[in-house]
Order: C-alpha cells, then structure tokens, then sequence
C-alpha cells in the first residue's frame, strides 16, 4: 500500500477521533450526574450511560492515535527533532489516556457494582493512590507537552495550514485547564481541537 493512501486513512482517523473525543465531551457533560461526581463518583460509574460513553473516548483515543502518526509522515522531513520529540511524546501520551480508559469501561463498573469494592471510588482511594496519581500527571504533562512540541513543528512546516496547529494548541490548552473554570469552557477547547484537527485530516486526504 502506498504511503498517500496510508495517509488518507490517517485524514479519515484523525477526523473520526477528534470527532469522537469532542461528542465524549458533549456527552460526558449532559449525560452523566457531572455536578455530583466530586463529591460520590460511583454516581456517574453506576450511570447506564457510563460504559459507552467511556467507549466513544477509547476509540477516539486509538483513531487519533493513528492520525498523528500519519500527521507526522507528512511533516517528518522539515519537522526535525522539535517534531519528532512532539510526535513520540503525544503518541505515549495518548497510549497512557487509552490505557486509562481501559479501566473505565471495564474496571470500574465492577468495581461500583460491589457494595465492598464500591468505597474505591467512593472516596476516591484509587485516584488517589500515590501510583495512580503518578500515572495520572505522567499522562497529563506528556498530552501538553507533546501538543505543544508537535504544533509548534506543524506550525513552522508548510505541509498544513499554520491555523491548524494553532487551532489544536489553543483547543487542547483550554480543554485542559476548562474544568478548573467550567464545564461549557472544556467542551469549548475540545471542539476547537477537533477543528484544528479537521483541518490536517483534509490536508492529509489531499495527495501531494
């Protein structure tokens, strides 16, 4: 298979897992008891609506992972070591979000579902394992700066239009920080992101 049409795939996926993640978000915010999961969240584990919407982001995650690295075939010749350090460190972080959704969909309802298990989440003891905590800001700090490397090297290509990689920053800032401020202002970055990434799943289905 050629490396144009491996490209395509990858425009297909990146728009797909933008997509993905800005619906998870969406629905996320509407869906579940959000105004209550920091005080029993086990509320929102126990929801019916819980399983799936974790799957809707366990696949966006996977899809954008694959979107990246199409990203990056087309880029690697100008990006240099900025894009390639962006490239390896967004592509872990986002296998870390993957693995933590894992336990999303799969672990946690069990764990809700047992009255014995259910203080886990109750009172947050596995967020706030000394490990899980570790793992937690390990995720957290490799998103940022793989976004910020790797836009930074989109940005100084001219294989996409620059506004895409300023688009992505900016979505993916404000997504991180929009909870801190509220609700509405995460699901904001995370649509502004998935325009960003719009924009280069197009610009991957061109051929060049």
């Amino acid at each position: 298979m050629k490396l144009s049409t491996l490209q395509k795939f990858g425009g297909v996926s990146l728009i797909l897992g933008s997509a993905l993640l800005a619906a998870y978000s969406i629905f996320f915010s509407l869906l579940l008891p959000v105004s209550q999961i920091r005080i029993n969240y086990n509320l929102a584990v126990q929801n019916p609506n819980w399983t799936w919407i974790a799957g809707v982001a366990f696949f966006g995650v996977i899809f954008m992972i694959f979107g990246f690295m199409a990203v990056y075939s087309r880029i690697y010749s100008d990006a240099g070591v900025l894009g390639f350090l962006g490239f390896i460190v967004i592509e872990a972080a986002y296998l870390l979000q993957a693995c933590k959704i894992t336990w999303e969909v799969f672990l946690y309802p069990i764990i809700a579902g047992i009255p014995a298990t259910a203080i886990l989440l109750h009172d947050f003891i596995i967020r706030n394992n000394a490990h899980v905590r570790l793992y937690n800001a390990a995720e957290m700090y490799s998103i940022f700066l793989g976004i910020v490397l790797f836009c930074a090297a989109l940005i100084r290509t001219n294989k996409f239009p620059k506004i895409a990689g300023i688009l992505i920053f900016a979505g993916a800032l404000i997504y991180g920080f929009g909870p801190m401020l509220a609700v509405i202002v995460a699901i904001n970055g995370i649509v502004i992101l998935a325009v960003g990434c719009l924009i280069l799943g197009l610009g991957l289905m061109k051929t060049e």
